[in-house]
């Protein structure tokens, strides 16, 4: 999900590990399945390893993703993505002493009642009285809770999207909720109340003309009609409407099949993939199929690197990305088109940044708030800050010292020829 300019490198060097160790493991008899015949080119399956992990290690400290901010009740809301320490949504007060201790949160949403997985996109409605998630790829869902929601709860309702969901928005204007599916490259819309296995979206972006690879954060424009969408790069051909869900017994679990059902066999054809540099797509806001951006912004000259979180400032007119690749945030003008620079950058060891993935702003404080999650930690700068700069002050989830695993940013596995074991990242 993250480190995208040494992808290419890593893919194939892991590639080669990974044929080393499952040769090396069937000299050695571990169960191996072969869903066909290897003589059946056309219908041949991926090799599966039947085997579980001889030890794992993990991070049991959350680590701050999605963020957004209550500014009428001065408090902000954070998604916790990891999985070793238990998947929450935790709630702070926006203002408190600047500490480097770990702060508990005022209210902390977790346990198996909430339905919780890889969350990672969030959004919050104090009109309605709602927070709203998506489960990325944990259980291909978007919940609902009370925006005082608090402890081992129940969703209030809950709705089947796509699997690889990442962002979320909730757009007042036309009361839409707005999400990005990074395996698909989509933006698919439903009514804001939307819930159950088969609620139908409104409508749906996607398709070759978008320019859409790998998206994951959003953010939509009321009073300019606009949608703002980060791109990873990693792009493949997928058809206009395609969607699945590996969980679930919904429409979208029928489609393609999943855990639970088999679903119509596809054979492995020529792979379409490929690698683009990451970009700022804009669309309509009521735009639906396969349809061109309004512009981008790509190119060397942007520095786009895992772009992740996306906020637009209303009062400076830019737009402000949290980029995860290089450890900063980055500032365009709005209505920045091509190759171009940013406006100003935030990055540099005094900023304390470490793989920013959600980015937000406080109107009220003039106060610019980032979830760092490489590092157990969110940030809190000055609206207009550039350069290398401190926090006025931060939320740490974890001791200061304290290193995140970095589990799942590499993209690669790694074989211990010693030990005959294959190491994993999730």
């Amino acid at each position: 999900m993250k480190r995208s300019g040494l992808v290419s490198s890593l893919v194939i060097f892991g590639g080669a590990l990974l044929w080393m160790a499952l040769w090396t493991a069937h000299g050695n008899h571990a169960k191996l399945v072969f869903a066909q015949d290897a003589s059946k080119a056309g219908d041949r399956r991926p090799i599966v390893i039947e085997r579980p992990p001889a030890r794992t290690i993990g991070d049991q400290n959350p680590t701050f993703n999605g963020v957004a901010i209550d500014e009428a009740k001065a408090e902000i809301f954070f998604s916790n993505d990891n999985r070793s320490s238990q998947p929450s949504i935790q709630v702070y007060p926006v203002d408190f002493p600047p500490t480097d201790r770990v702060m508990e949160p005022r209210r902390r949403i977790a346990g198996p009642n909430t339905h919780l997985g890889a969350v990672c996109g969030i959004g919050i409605s104090p009109e309605h009285n709602e927070m709203y998630y998506v489960d990325n790829d944990g259980g291909d869902n978007m919940g609902v809770f009370p925006l005082d929601g608090n402890g081992n709860i129940g969703p209030l309702r809950e709705l089947n999207v796509p699997h690889g969901a990442w962002g979320i928005y909730l757009e007042p204007k036309a009361d839409e909720l707005f999400v990005t599916v990074e395996h698909v490259n989509k933006i698919v819309v439903y009514r804001r109340t939307a819930q159950g296995k088969d609620d139908p979206e409104l409508r749906f972006i996607q398709g070759p003309q978008t320019e859409m690879a790998d998206p994951h954060g959003i953010y939509v424009d009321s009073n300019r009609n606009e949608i703002f969408v980060t791109n990873h790069g990693h792009w493949r051909r997928t058809p206009i409407g395609e969607g699945y869900a590996l969980f679930g017994n919904g429409k979208l679990a029928l489609q393609r099949g999943s855990q639970s059902h088999a679903g119509v066999p596809e054979s492995l054809e020529p792979s379409s993939g490929k690698f683009m540099p990451p970009s700022i797509t804009v669309y309509s806001r009521t735009a639906t199929g396969d349809v061109a951006p309004l512009r981008t912004i790509q190119g060397p000259k942007t520095q786009l690197n895992v772009p992740l979180g996306l906020y637009l400032d209303p009062a400076a007119n830019q737009l402000i990305v949290a980029n995860t690749g290089d450890d900063s945030v980055l500032f365009f003008d709005s209505n920045a088109s091509g190759d171009v620079a940013p406006v100003r950058i935030l990055r540099g060891k005094q900023t304390e940044m470490k793989e920013p993935s959600g980015v937000a702003v406080d109107t009220k404080r003039n106060e610019l708030w980032v979830t760092n999650w490489g590092g157990h930690a969110a940030t809190v700068y000055p609206r207009m800050a550039k350069g290398d700069v401190a926090p006025l002050r931060i939320i740490r989830s974890a001791p200061k010292e304290s290193s995140a695993t970095g589990l799942g940013t590499t993209g690669t596995i790694a074989y211990d020829p010693k030990r005959q074991e294959i190491l994993v990242p999730n």
